[in-house]
């Protein structure tokens, strides 16, 4: 019940055990009532509470969870951050082109000061939550179905579905949640965790989900039902709740799900041309 064949702790109850430690770790930092303080506490709580996961419960390298500390890795995460921008670009250009969008107003001046402190938060909140569901989630339950009589296809399948549909009930707690929220958060998740898994290092999945989060605020859209406070425009929508995703923002809609396509096509368009680059340079 417990223990599998070669008497290691079932992932099962390395997930929970672990779990249940994070947050102990980090429900003191709900006595602050500074969000910068919460978000960086929460973020070195879990980078080493995953440390000593690898040593004492999953017995695996660090690296594994895909904090991998090299050059690549932070070029990946520039990529990313290109590729999330421009995803989020390119939507809100085809939601005010087809008129589902319309931009009420277009503010004079940013706060920069605030501007670069929401970047900062956006930020931690990517590396959070990246390292979370794709380092350590997605990785625990695919080395738990790996261990069972099934293919490695089919355990990195279920360990991408059902961290992906925990990613998207995480975020029932937001304001204006609904069914396609979730669905389409779930989905999202997927889209993030396909680079992580052939990338081996959460660079590119951070680099997306930070700047997703950055730029819809910064453009106007209101992001996971949080409304923007610092924006370039204010933008309303003229399109039913199912192509903008209404209050919640396009993540509810299908203008959200265009974006996650074209963040994991342009994704795979860069991995795929890198291959390429590499295997030719080998060849030389």
């Amino acid at each position: 019940m417990f223990f599998n064949d070669n008497r290691r702790l079932k992932a099962i109850w390395r997930i929970l055990i672990f779990i249940c430690a994070l947050l102990l770790g980090i429900s003191p930092l709900l006595l602050f009532r500074n969000s910068y303080i919460q978000f960086i506490g929460a973020v070195s709580i879990l980078i080493y509470g995953l440390y000593l996961n690898s040593k004492y419960l999953d017995k695996i390298d660090f690296s594994e969870y895909g904090l991998v500390f090299k050059k690549e890795t932070f070029v990946q995460l520039l990529v990313g951050l290109q590729v999330g921008f421009l995803s989020v670009v390119l939507i809100f250009l085809i939601g005010t082109s087809t008129d589902i969008l319309v931009i009420a107003k277009v503010k004079s001046a940013l706060n920069i000061p605030v501007l670069f402190l929401f970047a900062l938060k956006m930020l931690l909140v990517g590396i959070f939550e990246e390292t979370f569901f794709r380092g350590y989630l997605f990785t625990t339950i695919y080395d738990g179905f790996r261990s069972k009589k099934i293919s490695e296809k089919q355990a990195l399948l279920i360990a991408l579905t059902v961290s992906s549909v925990f990613f998207g009930f995480a975020h029932l707690g937001t304001s204006n949640a609904s069914f396609l929220s979730t669905l389409f958060l779930s989905i999202n998740g997927m889209a993030w965790c396909i680079p992580f898994i052939i990338t081996k290092n959460l660079g590119l999945s951070i680099g997306l989900h930070t700047a997703w989060n950055l730029t819809q605020t910064l453009i106007g859209f209101t992001m996971s039902g949080n409304k923007p406070i610092n924006s370039f425009y204010i933008i309303e929508s003229n399109g039913s709740d199912l192509l903008t995703g209404g209050e919640y923002g396009p993540e509810a809609g299908i203008l959200g799900l265009i974006g996650f396509i074209i963040m994991l096509s342009l994704s795979l368009t860069y991995l795929i041309s890198k291959q390429k680059m590499k295997t030719k340079h080998n060849k030389m």
